[in-house]
């Protein structure tokens, strides 16, 4: 009990006093932070999407027995850097676009390949028990393509994706690390966050942070809501 009450103050301590902090100063923040605001739910939407349909079409894939080294590829991540990904992506892509026009794209797209394992964790069972309990059925009524999706695959699997594309987004959101190649002058929140505290806006940066913190939590509801209200 001692163990978890200090484990609770260790955790609890600087959220409330970031809160305590911010929370007058919220109403107050410059415009560039909320222009960051929405910039980071317009990315944060886009790779949860990107990793729920991945892991999605993944969970499915080897579900139905597909070759073992596709569960493995799923896993890549794991191991790999983000910000080493966004090094690469922007090597390649400098001559083509600018950074600032691959900031978004390239952030969400390597978001949702970091949040892929996690979605395939919780897919993956509830992928094979579907495939076990309902898929000789589906087969023997000829139930393929668009209506198997609709009618089988998503009602029954709606409170894991819903999870999945929640923890997603909350990853999306809460990242500093892609963004710092590519952003310029359209920062995300988190970056908008370091720069504020690098200008020693202390008051500023608690509101940020404040706002940061209801946003990642309030994304991660709002999906995993929707997905346990859809099941």
């Amino acid at each position: 009990m001692v163990v978890i009450a200090a484990a609770a103050a260790f955790l609890l301590a600087p959220l409330i006093s970031v809160a305590a902090t911010g929370l007058p100063r919220l109403t107050a923040l410059p415009p560039e932070v909320w222009d960051a605001a929405l910039r980071s739910i317009a990315m944060a939407v886009i790779s949860a999407l990107m990793a729920a349909g991945a892991s999605l079409a993944l969970a499915l894939t080897i579900a139905r027995g597909g070759a073992r080294w596709v569960e493995g590829a799923g896993m890549l991540p794991l191991i790999a850097s983000p910000l080493v990904l966004g090094t690469g992506l922007f090597i390649l892509l400098r001559g083509a676009v600018t950074p600032q026009q691959m900031a978004l794209p390239v952030t969400a797209l390597i978001n949702a390949a970091m949040a892929l394992p996690f979605g395939l964790r919780a897919l993956i069972p509830a992928a094979r028990a579907l495939e076990q309990d309902y898929g000789q059925l589906a087969a023997s009524l000829d139930l393929r393509g668009w209506a198997r999706l609709r009618l089988l695959v998503l009602p029954r699997l709606a409170r894991p994706l819903g999870f999945g594309a929640g923890l997603a987004a909350a990853l999306a959101m809460g990242d500093l690390g892609v963004i710092t190649l590519f952003a310029g002058d359209r920062p995300t929140l988190p970056l908008m966050l370091y720069q504020l505290m690098n200008g020693y806006r202390m008051a500023d940066a608690a509101a940020c942070a404040l706002l940061l913190m209801a946003l990642s939590l309030g994304m991660f509801w709002l999906f995993e809501r929707g997905g346990r209200r859809d099941a």
